[in-house]
């Protein structure tokens, strides 16, 4: 994968792989011990269930969609090539 990158995404990668996985890792050893203990199925059966579950998921999806990330991945999305094909 990163062979298809150019030499200063493939920089990028070799400088903060390891800061990035030291950050990361703590995160995702909660996430798999809530996954094997049951906690997110009980969570998401519980969320799915609710009578309002629709309204509050698009809540929760607005709020990631207007993150500052999100919205600059859309600029970036729209200044490829293919996009600019589709106006």
């Amino acid at each position: 994968m990163y062979a298809a990158c150019s030499t200063t995404a493939q920089r990028g990668a070799l400088d903060w792989y390891k800061p990035f996985h030291d950050a990361t890792k703590p995160i995702f050893e909660r996430l798999y011990a809530s996954v094997a203990d049951g906690t997110e199925t009980r969570r998401t059966l519980e969320k799915n269930s609710s009578p309002t579950y629709r309204e509050e998921l698009e809540e929760e999806l607005r709020e990631i969609r207007e993150s500052e990330i999100w919205r600059a991945g859309k600029t970036v999305r729209s200044l490829r090539p293919e996009a600019k094909n589709k106006k």
